[in-house]
Formats: C-alpha cells, structure tokens, sequence
C-alpha cells in the first residue's frame, strides 16, 4: 500500500523548526514526550485528539486544522493512496456537502 509522508507531522516541524525550538521544548510545552513527538513529526505515530488540542494551543494554531490534517492522514493510512480511496472521499463529499450547506455557520 503506498503511503504519503505526514502532512502533520511535516506541518509541525516547521512550526517547531520556525521557533526555532528543540523537541526538549516543546515537549516541555505540551506536556508530550520527545520521543513520541520525533514520530508524529516523521509521521510514524498519529498525533491523539489530547495531544492535538496541546499542540494547537502550544503553536497557537487552529485545533481544527490539525484535526483535518490528522483525519486525512488516518484516511490515507488506513485505505492508501489509490484510486478507490480517491472515489470513497469524493462519495462521501457528495453525502456530506447538502448537510454542510444546511449548517452553514452552526458547528457539527
């Protein structure tokens, strides 16, 4: 099954690499081992919601964009890059997109 590097874990890297922070730091920050972090930037570990939510706030980012970045990276970990995972999610956009419309502006 081919699988594409972690958009996540590349994401967050340069955020940790733009403060120009050590994993030491972060970790302090966010309350998550180094070495757990080193393997969610190299996209061996998927991150938890827990430690999303600390590392959102740690980076003072969207939680919901990480949380799109990691749903995505479950998708194409779990099913591969191909083309019927391609035609799954363009299944479901269609399922979802009039319930997305309809609650435009409420949370799901």
């Amino acid at each position: 099954m081919n699988s594409p590097k972690s958009e996540l874990g590349q994401y967050l890297r340069e955020l940790r690499k733009e403060r120009q922070e050590t994993l030491h730091q972060v970790s302090k920050g966010t309350d998550i081992d180094s070495p757990m972090l080193s393997k969610i930037e190299r996209g061996e570990r998927l991150a938890t919601n827990d430690q999303l939510k600390r590392l959102a706030a740690f980076y003072k980012v969207s939680e919901a964009s990480l949380k799109v970045k990691h749903t995505a990276e479950k998708i194409l970990k779990e099913y591969g890059v191909n083309e019927t995972t391609y035609d799954a999610i363009q299944l479901v956009n269609e399922q979802i997109a009039p319930y997305i419309t309809k609650s435009k502006g409420k949370k799901l």
